[in-house]
């Protein structure tokens, strides 16, 4: 090769470094404009981690607080019902304060959301800050509203307590929460309510008299046990025969406890009660026991139940024969006998004292 000659030009190489050079300044162009998920006008925004953002400080907060809230507003509940399995409930708390920390926090996320777009400290798409503004403002609404409301029903059940049987009538007709199932209760709960009230309660078509009456607002009165407005209905000293034989018979009132009652009351007509004096059922067994119209020799045959509370409702029945409490106090059962001992022991105080009241001139 001579001096000074200029070595040939590969023009396959010259095509390939344009085609790089176009390829990179097409990139260029790309990042300079906004992707599928940016509008136009509107500037990118970074990708950030969850926990890196700002507004998740707000979600943290929120969702401890809403959760040990709910778990204290859970274990007072559990307190204060007398409810035998209520201790159940401890079970879960846990579940219940997961529940309130998620969605408290997916409100406070929300709210952090709102106010740092609010105070222009940081850039949201559109979708997302409408979507944020809703949540933020919809949970407070719905929380306040049933706040109020509790606070109305309250108020309304504690007025029921002094109504009078014409008052209670009116209520039933008139109220604007003559539907509720806790102002239902409460009208069951009144002494002064007639016969022809309960019944009509026991028959009115709603499926909610069938639920345990349980609540955080003050709208229990004294039923701490949560029992629901039908079982009330055939507790109270009030009712009628006609409304304990239809109760009786409505689907499903052995599993909701109904049947329980109908059983344990003295009003309730005979063939009822005989309906069940054969059954094998331990827990109705149970509950005849402790209906003072069951026949000696049924009563006979119970005392003979190898379970234990058969037995010893026997013993809190008032007309249970004493020569029966006196096998029943010497039933292998200590707690059995124990019972059946005291109630020897009242009812010998009873006779002693109906004979030591001097007769009416």
């Amino acid at each position: 090769m001579k001096s000074g000659a200029r070595e040939p030009v590969e023009p396959s190489r010259n095509r390939c470094g344009s085609q790089r050079l176009r390829i990179i300044a097409h990139m260029n162009r790309a990042d300079d404009e906004p992707n599928d998920g940016e509008s136009a006008g509107q500037p990118a925004m970074a990708r950030e981690s969850m926990s890196a953002r700002p507004e998740s400080r707000f979600a943290v907060v929120t969702g401890v607080i809403g959760g040990l809230a709910a778990a204290a507003i859970s274990v007072k509940g559990i307190l204060g019902s007398a409810s035998s399995t209520a201790a159940i409930g401890f079970l879960l708390v846990p579940f219940l304060a997961a529940a309130a920390m998620a969605l408290a926090g997916v409100w406070g996320l929300a709210l952090g959301t709102a106010w740092y777009a609010l105070r222009g400290a940081k850039q949201t798409y559109r979708a997302v800050l409408l979507m944020a503004w809703v949540v933020a403002l919809s949970i407070p609404g719905v929380v306040g509203w049933k706040v109020w409301e509790g606070f109305a029903l309250e108020r309304a059940v504690a007025a029921t307590r002094a109504m009078s049987a014409a008052e209670l009538e009116r209520a039933l007709e008139q109220s604007s929460w003559r539907d509720n199932r806790f102002y239902l209760g409460a009208l069951a709960q009144n002494k002064a309510a007639a016969p022809a009230l309960l019944d009509r309660i026991a028959r009115l078509p709603n499926p909610d008299l069938t639920e345990p009456l349980g609540s955080l607002w003050d709208v229990q009165g004294d039923n701490r046990k949560g029992l629901s407005a039908l079982r009330l209905v055939a507790r109270h000293a009030n009712v009628g025969p006609a409304t304990l034989q239809y109760l009786a018979g409505i689907p499903g009132a052995q599993e909701l406890a109904v049947l329980s009652d109908v059983l344990r009351n003295a009003k309730t007509p005979a063939a009822i009660v005989m309906r069940y004096v054969d059954s094998t059922d331990e827990l109705l067994q149970a509950d005849l026991a402790l209906n003072p119209n069951l026949p000696p020799a049924v009563m006979e045959r119970l005392a003979r139940s190898p379970n234990r509370y058969v037995r010893m409702n026997l013993t809190w029945n008032e007309v249970t024969p004493a020569s029966l409490l006196e096998a029943l106090a010497r039933d292998a059962d200590a707690i059995v006998a124990r019972n059946a001992a005291q109630a020897l022991e009242r009812r010998a105080k009873r006779i002693a004292g109906i004979a030591a009241t001097p007769a009416a001139p």
